[in-house]
């Protein structure tokens, strides 16, 4: 029987496409792909492929380091999948909720997502999906401190890779035992003083060696296949300095330099950072420590990585004692104190959306739900653009005076862009009102997804949007209109309306010393009306 070809353009076709651009490095095509998908979704009311188009741009978000987007996208996905009884989907969109929430120093609410990612995946015969649970457990147990759990749980992954049909390759729980055991000397140094025994970790990397040599150094996941690379490369380093090789170890650092990709900044970044540091430390050149530590800790901040942020201070802390300056070592230990505070608060919000959900599933989510929110729904509403789901106008300029006020007296650079739909009128007159709610939500989303974390995107009026830049120059804020521009303009109108095409004009102004919100939204304004094209549908 012949096999009919796979449509291109439908859901899965597209996600599996952006699953082969994770794989070859192609982390914004990817989530491009993703993003079309979940628009679409969201279009035509498509509840599983909405899921599954969160899931895959949590995992996106995750290998480009967007950890704080990841992690909210990740916990919808899971909500959505347990909604729906895909308890595959649920397992696996929880699997990436436990990876980012331990990297942003989030353990508990880690180790949470994780274990029920695990019973979820036990409910079947053994699977990849289930390895790969149990090595975020690992990884959760491992940041929380508890090295033990850590590796009986890769262990389990281990045994459980063995049995899957067919067997699967065990590098992936092995190399995160390796990093686990990397975690325990470091942590062993800081308390006694002194490294033992680096017998274990090294027999560990050897078995990692030969797998990679026999081509089994492989992931289930795509897009995980250079970050292995990067990590393996990265932990022979560490070796090799406790080793006391430390020629070699230098070579090893210069290939595991050449292994970062070149854009974005990661958390492997401040990874090689911590081995650069390490490598200064043990030829006893103290201030290059330093100063490869105190790097290490921006490039972690920059990524939203708090528990290698956490590490470097840990780690600044005993070259400053080396060095004989107590001050310097006790103000990173408060430092480190303030971070741990800031994280824990950071996380109680988070934890108690989790708490709400799995307490809602459990018994009875209407009742809970109801309970919970009460008190924030009607401020929620009353920020919320009731169309496009994005930030509305009364919030728009609540955050713009808000931001303005600090930035007078500071370096903060602030931008506003004034989006308005070219002839949108005429989208209504010839399609029809729905599709002109429709081509709306697509624009805000398509907005949305273009513009950084911490920017603001919000609808102002009618077909008329609005972007608040926060810490971006003009020539930054010019770029990202730029992109949003053209993601408008390439966007496939066609599924929404057949012979739709959309465009939109950008005016952007910069907050000026002085400036009141109304007089930065005029100049946004006037910079729009001035960009005006004659446009057509």
């Amino acid at each position: 029987m012949q096999t009919l070809p796979i449509d291109p353009d439908t859901p899965d076709a597209r996600l599996a496409a952006a699953d082969t651009a994770l794989t070859n490095g192609e982390v914004q095509r990817a989530r491009d792909l993703a993003q079309s998908v979940l628009i679409d979704a969201k279009n035509r009311m498509d509840t599983l492929s909405e899921a599954r188009a969160l899931s895959c741009l949590a995992h996106c978000d995750r290998i480009g380091s967007r950890l704080r987007r990841a992690n909210e996208t990740s916990r919808r996905a899971a909500q959505l999948f347990e909604r729906l009884g895909d308890t595959d989907g649920e397992a696996k969109a929880l699997m990436t909720l436990a990876q980012v929430s331990m990297l942003l120093g989030r353990n508990e609410e880690a180790v949470e997502a994780a274990l029920l990612s695990v019973r979820l995946c036990n409910q079947k015969p053994p699977q990849p999906l289930a390895v790969l649970a149990l090595n975020s457990l690992g990884l959760a147990y491992s940041w929380s401190g508890d090295h033990a759990r850590a590796y009986a749980a890769l262990e389990t992954a281990i045994d459980v890779a063995r049995r899957c049909d067919p067997p699967i390759s065990i590098y992936q729980p092995r190399l995160n035992q390796v990093w686990v055991e990397a975690a325990r000397l470091v942590d062993e140094r800081y308390q006694t003083g002194s490294m033992q025994s680096v017998q274990k970790i090294a027999d560990l990397m050897e078995e990692c060696s030969a797998l990679e040599k026999a081509g089994l150094g492989v992931s289930p996941m795509p897009g995980l296949q250079t970050i292995g690379r990067t990590i393996s490369l990265a932990t022979k380093v560490l070796i090799l300095i406790w080793q006391g090789d430390l020629d070699l170890a230098e070579h090893a650092l210069d290939s595991a330099a050449q292994s970062l990709p070149g854009a974005p900044l990661t958390w492997l970044s401040a990874f090689v950072r911590w081995c650069a540091a390490e490598l200064a430390w043990a030829e006893g050149d103290l201030a290059l420590a330093l100063r490869e530590l105190n790097e290490m800790k921006r490039m972690a901040l920059a990524v939203d990585h708090e528990q290698l942020a956490c590490r470097a201070h840990l780690l600044l802390m005993q070259v400053y004692e080396l060095q004989g300056d107590h001050p310097a070592a006790l103000r990173e230990h408060r430092a480190l104190r303030l971070r741990e505070q800031r994280v824990v608060a950071d996380g109680l919000g988070s934890r108690e959306s989790l708490v709400s959900w799995r307490l809602g599933a459990r018994q009875s989510e209407r009742h809970l739900q109801q309970a919970l929110v009460a008190s924030k729904q009607f401020e929620r509403w009353s920020l919320e653009d009731a169309l496009t789901g994005i930030a509305n106008r009364r919030h728009f300029e609540q955050a713009l005076a808000a931001a303005i006020q600090p930035a007078a007296g500071s370096d903060t650079r602030l931008s506003v862009a004034m989006v308005d739909v070219d002839r949108f009128k005429t989208v209504n007159d010839r399609f029809g009102h729905s599709v002109g709610d429709r081509v709306l939500k697509t624009i805000a989303a398509l907005v949305s997804a273009h513009v950084r974390e911490k920017d603001l995107p919000a609808r102002w009026a009618g077909d008329e949007f609005v972007v608040l830049f926060i810490g971006a120059t003009r020539e930054a804020a010019q770029e990202i209109c730029e992109r949003i521009r053209s993601a408008i303009a390439d966007f496939q109108w066609d599924s929404v309306a057949p012979g739709l095409r959309m465009s939109v004009t950008i005016g952007l102004s910069e907050v000026q010393a002085g400036d009141t919100a109304e007089s930065v939204l005029h100049r946004s304004d006037q910079s729009m009306y001035g960009a005006k094209p004659d446009a057509s549908v």
